[in-house]
């Protein structure tokens, strides 16, 4: 019989990967390798208020995200025994993924995915409830209020293929923030998902691959069509600026991209390896958990670099006829 995560939480995240997500047969298609999507087919358009111009990788700033998320791990999981089981009775969060025989996790037996509404428990049962009992072991204090949810907007026309959840503070009052440099947002993190058949692998690297942003113009009376890549970041954006939070994750679960936009909301920064769902070194809970704990300024966070860019006080406004895709709401 293996033994719990808690009693070696720093082995149980370097060995954790999460187990593979097939496709229900009456799923669509998956697209062929090295082939972008055909059932991309989101409302974004051009908007002369979508700030973002440029994207940057992390690594081009000396910031190597695995080095980061294995630091943070070695630093803040605990490789000595908790004390404690696996399975919280107050509120059923558990250690979810699987980690061979050497943690006595069971394998997850959940149903295939038919869409993107059958994807959101492979999700939430597995990576995000894992990193939020984890946070809340290790910043019980700092974290006690805060989880991971669902935003299913009914008015996002692009909600059949485009979901997010946030981690969120739904404390009494405002979030504390945990440092000098000001309030913590309620919603720090988004974690933005699709399906692998709408996100292909290939769609992934060229959304971290993306280096800039078209502005805004029209051309003969037409407006300036975006590439499905630009599409994806002004996804990301409009959801980013709605829920008012800079930081980002980006899945289709079998692939993996963390981000985050600059004060001025002006450059977007984005790890330039596309992390696999099976990853090691760093695993997927490693960086994810470094995420957060970066997001809401954790023992061990780590800021995107500052740039030379006009700073207003809180996000851009969004027009209030606009929905998180920038498509008019009628």
């Amino acid at each position: 019989m293996g033994s719990r995560a808690t009693d070696n939480l720093r082995s149980y995240y370097r060995k954790a990967t999460l187990p593979e997500m097939l496709r229900d047969p009456v799923a669509p298609e998956m697209p062929p390798t090295g082939q972008r999507s055909h059932h991309v087919n989101m409302q974004v358009a051009p908007q002369p208020w979508r700030q973002l111009c440029e994207i940057r990788a992390l690594e081009t700033w000396g910031l190597s995200l695995g080095e980061l998320a294995t630091s943070w791990a070695d630093d803040q999981l605990p490789s000595k025994s908790m004390g404690i089981e696996d399975l919280d009775s107050d509120t059923g969060e558990g250690f979810t993924v699987p980690a061979g025989p050497t943690f006595n996790i069971p394998p997850h037996s959940g149903r295939r995915p038919t869409d993107i509404m059958r994807m959101i428990p492979w999700l939430d049962y597995l990576p995000l409830m894992t990193v939020q009992g984890t946070l809340r072991l290790l910043f019980p204090t700092q974290t006690a209020d805060w989880r991971f949810s669902l935003v299913d907007d009914a008015e996002d026309r692009d909600r059949k293929v485009f979901q997010h959840f946030v981690w969120s503070y739904s404390g009494p009052g405002k979030p504390t923030a945990f440092t000098a440099l000001g309030d913590i947002p309620r919603n720090p993190l988004v974690v933005a998902f699709q399906p692998p058949w709408i996100l292909s692998a290939q769609d992934m690297l060229e959304f971290a691959q993306c280096r800039t942003f078209p502005r805004f113009s029209i051309n003969d009376g037409r407006l300036a069509a975006l590439e499905g890549k630009e599409q994806l970041w002004a996804k990301v954006w409009d959801t980013c600026v709605a829920r008012k939070t800079r930081w980002f994750v980006l899945t289709s679960y079998n692939q993996w991209v963390f981000g985050a936009f600059s004060e001025g909301w002006t450059i977007g920064f984005v790890s330039l390896h596309v992390l696999q769902f099976d990853a090691r070194d760093p695993t997927i809970l490693e960086v994810l958990a470094f995420w957060v704990a970066c997001a809401m300024r954790l023992p061990g966070w780590c800021g995107v670099p500052k740039i030379q860019e006009e700073v207003t006080a809180g996000p851009p406004r969004i027009p209030v006829r606009q929905g998180a895709s920038g498509s008019s709401i009628t």
